[in-house]
């Protein structure tokens, strides 16, 4: 198992699933190995070190909790609305043990699932049945040996059914800043529709990258997609994707993008990790996905456009386009 320290906690809302309710059971046993060593369930699931398959269990706070993805499943989506339309929704089970000798407080918990090759994001929601985590300040007591179950309702995108699932765990232990993460991971509900996208181009090192290609370190921009014109500005989105290519958990996607328009370059909008997009850990050779919004002035369409991707070490990407 390998974990990630966060400083502080995120701020988005689509950033992790914090919710409220849930209860406590009897603590889940494991049977101590026997005979010669076998390989780990991540070896035998397949899965890069420091994954681990939905159904196992990590560990947490140096061994005072053990935790587990118990299951993911489709659900009947909420009557409010909550689950945009043509997304499904799915149940997500997630199971935190004290393994300690005294009553504990439950850790502030956040839960971020990211579907398919490219980690695309999924958004949380609530229903009566799926009431998730307790809020921070609740004060939630588990007993020693005594298991906190939480139900945590996820909207899945429309391309998202049947894929692979990467589950983030952060927990934060009462009284301590940090954060610590572990990844598991299954299959969504469901079957794969349709037929998967070619896969993207990567630029030559050196040259200009285009809206819509990889960068040579693992960063792509896709074209923006404009809204009609509103009070002189347009509504855009675009996807930012990062790659985690090393055996590490990456610390999140990290990268502030800026929205430049015409042959001036003239800032259209800026947006950052936590603030302008969901942001949470990455798990070892994977990828994460965000949707990122933005605004751009109506009389810059038609007409060129660069994105800027200033990563956490200060590197910066260019991306080049046109707004059409």
């Amino acid at each position: 198992m390998k974990s990630v320290g966060l400083a502080g906690t995120c701020t988005a809302a689509l950033l992790a699933l914090v919710l409220t309710g849930c209860g406590q059971d009897d603590a889940l046993t494991t049977s101590a190995p026997t005979g010669s060593p076998r390989p780990s369930a991540a070896a035998r699931a397949g899965l890069p070190d420091g994954i681990e398959p939905v159904g196992s269990q990590q560990q947490l706070a140096g061994g005072a909790w053990t935790a587990s993805v118990r299951s993911l499943k489709a659900a009947p989506a909420p009557a409010d609305g909550s689950v945009p339309t043509g997304w499904s929704a799915a149940r997500v089970q997630v199971a935190l043990t004290n393994t300690g000798t005294d009553i504990a407080l439950l850790p502030e918990t956040r839960v971020t699932v990211r579907v398919g090759e490219h980690g695309l994001q999924t958004a949380p929601f609530t229903a009566k049945t799926l009431p998730g985590f307790p809020e921070p300040d609740a004060g939630t007591e588990v007993k020693p040996e005594a298991t906190f179950t939480a139900d945590l309702g996820v909207a899945l995108p429309p391309q998202g059914a049947g894929q692979q699932a990467t589950v983030t765990l952060e927990a934060t232990q009462a009284g301590l800043a940090d954060a610590e993460a572990v990844f598991f991971e299954g299959k969504t509900p469901g079957s794969p529709g349709g037929t998967a996208p070619a896969p993207s181009a990567t630029a030559a090192s050196g040259s200009a990258v285009k809206l819509g290609q990889w960068s040579p370190d693992g960063v792509q921009v896709s074209p923006l997609q404009l809204a009609a014109d509103q009070g002189g500005r347009r509504k855009a989105t675009l996807e930012l994707s990062v790659r985690n290519t090393d055996g590490e958990p990456r610390s999140g996607m990290g990268v502030t993008l800026r929205v430049l328009v015409g042959a001036g370059l003239t800032t259209a909008d800026t947006v950052s990790a936590g603030l302008g997009y969901q942001d949470a850990p990455i798990a070892p050779h994977r990828t994460a996905t965000a949707t990122v919004r933005v605004s751009v002035p109506s009389h810059a369409v038609p007409g060129p456009v660069t994105v800027e991707a200033e990563q956490r070490g200060g590197e910066r990407l260019m991306f080049q386009g046109t707004l059409k």
